[in-house]
């Protein structure tokens, strides 16, 4: 959809015009918009809105990169837009959100799953101050201990988290994100057989 819009619009953009896509899609089609864009001399700038817009309109953080995003943030910048430029080829900016999706989206499921069965376990609110917890005391520390944590007790950890699959099933819910992250640990035990003494 994305490419067919470009290409009914090309027609009439002229050189230096600016053609920004606001849509959140792969690096792959950034980069083929700024290829089918790039005879009509118009430059493309891959824009990649970091929060929700409702309610902030304008004011959206966002990262821009290709040739275009430097005039994108000259002309939107006064109107109040926040634009980070990240880099000059188009595909970097949908690149960085959509690892931060990763992060986010994933988060979010991780979380739907445990509450879902923590509120048909009676313990929702338990659970619930839990996760609110453990957000509030997060820092960039914890960061590095998550990934070294799971490299060093992968193992132990594939064995737990098919445990709490084996929970979430017996309380109804299906665990596609506790399956999921027993599959990585499975994977990462693989590749660090030697255990922790490789850390």
């Amino acid at each position: 959809m994305a490419l067919e819009v470009a290409g009914k619009v090309a027609p009439v953009l002229a050189p230096g015009a600016v053609y920004a896509d606001l849509n959140t899609a792969p690096p792959r089609l950034k980069r083929a918009l700024a290829e089918a864009l790039s005879p009509t001399g118009a430059l493309f700038a891959d824009i990649a809105l970091m929060s929700p817009v409702p309610g902030k309109g304008l004011k959206t953080p966002s990262l821009a990169s290709g040739p275009g995003a430097p005039l994108y943030r000259e002309r939107l910048g006064p109107l109040g837009a926040v634009v980070e430029v990240v880099g000059e080829k188009a595909g970097e900016a949908a690149t960085r959100k959509l690892l931060r999706s990763v992060f986010f989206k994933g988060m979010a499921a991780a979380v739907v799953e445990a509450l879902e069965a923590a509120r048909r376990l009676g313990l929702e609110a338990e659970v619930k101050a839990n996760i609110a917890q453990s957000l509030r005391e997060a820092d960039e520390g914890l960061v590095d201990r998550l990934v070294e944590g799971s490299l060093r007790h992968a193992r132990r950890r594939h064995e737990e988290m098919l445990a709490a699959a084996e929970l979430l099933l017996e309380a109804g819910v299906e665990p596609r994100v506790a399956r999921a992250a027993a599959e990585q640990l499975a994977t990462l035990a693989d590749l660090f057989s030697s255990g922790e003494e490789q850390i």
